[in-house]
């Protein structure tokens, strides 16, 4: 993608789906891995994307992204906000961005190739979906898991303020 931060929508809408994931490692995942397509547009090396927009990137990246959620966690102290940091579910949540990253990418980009380095060939989803509709199905995936994320925050604040009403009925019945 020209504009990484689009990758993000799918991390935000399978986040928003599967609660259970490393949102850090999950969305790290989806971006990462351009940082090989802005050091060839650094350096000015055709094609943008090389062998790390591959099977052979997701290998590379998913341990630094890792690594890199568990550091968030520990840095910001997340675990007041998220689940406790679990090793196994945020290798699998980067797996989940990093893959799904080189999937977009495939889709729209000839040079791509996917499953480097286990094959040669590229282009194997190349115009599966236009690259507009690529473009839109990303921004509706992160429009339906920022709906859905609301969603669940709004549920959330509506059952604590309930528990918290329940508890101090509890609190005043037992002092009469």
């Amino acid at each position: 993608m020209p504009f990484t931060p689009f990758h993000l929508g799918f991390g935000v809408f399978v986040f928003s789906v599967l609660i259970f994931l490393d949102p850090i490692a999950l969305l790290l995942g989806t971006i990462l891995i351009d940082i090989e397509a802005f050091m060839r547009l650094i350096l000015n090396i055709n094609p943008l994307h090389g062998i790390l927009h591959s099977m052979l990137g997701v290998i590379v990246f998913f341990i630094p992204t890792v690594l890199m959620s568990w550091g968030c966690y520990k840095i910001f102290k997340l675990e007041k906000y998220l689940r406790k940091f679990n090793w196994g579910i945020s290798i699998v949540s980067s797996l989940i961005g990093l893959f799904s990253h080189v999937f977009f990418d495939s889709i729209i980009y000839p040079e791509v190739m996917m499953f480097y380095p286990f094959s040669n060939k590229s282009g194997i989803l190349l115009g599966a979906i236009s690259e507009r509709m690529d473009y839109y199905l990303l921004v509706i995936l992160f429009s339906a898991g920022t709906i859905i994320l609301g969603i669940r925050f709004v549920v959330k604040r509506y059952r604590n303020r309930k528990e918290k009403g329940n508890q101090l009925v509890d609190q005043s019945t037992q002092k009469n």
